[in-house]
């Protein structure tokens, strides 16, 4: 087995196990049926479901989309954004205690370094700036998703989409900024890929 499927192997392994260990501690909390409708609410687990999937795949060596330059920059966007994110706005907001913590760790901290290390030692060249449409759509799709889950159950899994807890101001500027990130995210990988490319013989 070749260094980047080793590398993918690693990343996926932590991403799967961590997914698993949020959704044991969340349903021993609320319950199995409420624990994944709130599970599949978090940007933080659909992004890790994604680059597990992304990793998934390279680590058995599958060839096609899921595995191509466009998803692992999807992939990587939004995980990265996830880490930043988490570490700017929520990690002071609450402390995590005994497996909690860990799973904590591995979802905000762990999966996004693994992933870009793994994005790092893949072959690059093939982005284009036309391809940032792509990295972007998860985060809108996301915050429709958010949004409208919201409105219909009363529950943001983020205060800074919340419309209960700010004016409509300060809602407007959360999620401008956000994107704004992502796209900072994006647009540096896509940079990178593009001048890493001109390096390879």
């Amino acid at each position: 087995m070749g260094a980047r499927r080793i590398a993918a192997s690693i990343a996926a392994l932590v991403a799967w196990a961590a997914l698993a260990l949020q959704y044991v501690i969340l349903a021993e909390r609320i319950g199995a049926g409420l624990a994944a409708w709130r599970y599949v609410g978090f940007f933080t687990i659909l992004s890790n479901i994604g680059v597990a999937a992304i990793a998934t795949a390279i680590a058995l060596g599958r060839e096609g989309k899921l595995s191509g330059a466009r998803a692992r920059l999807m992939g990587l966007t939004a995980i990265v954004t996830v880490g930043l994110v988490y570490s700017l706005l929520l990690r002071a907001t609450w402390d995590p205690q005994g497996l909690q913590k860990l799973a904590d760790a591995a979802l905000h901290d762990m999966t996004p370094i693994l992933f870009a290390a793994l994005w790092a030692v893949m072959p690059h060249g093939e982005l284009e700036w036309s391809d940032l449409k792509w990295a972007l759509a998860p985060p809108a799709l996301y915050l429709a998703y958010s949004m409208a889950r919201g409105a219909a159950d009363g529950w943001y899994p983020y205060y800074f989409l919340d419309p209960t807890q700010q004016t409509i101001a300060e809602l407007a500027v959360g999620i401008l900024g956000t994107l704004a990130l992502f796209t900072i995210v994006a647009a540096s990988a896509i940079a990178i890929d593009r001048r890493l490319g001109r390096r390879r013989p």
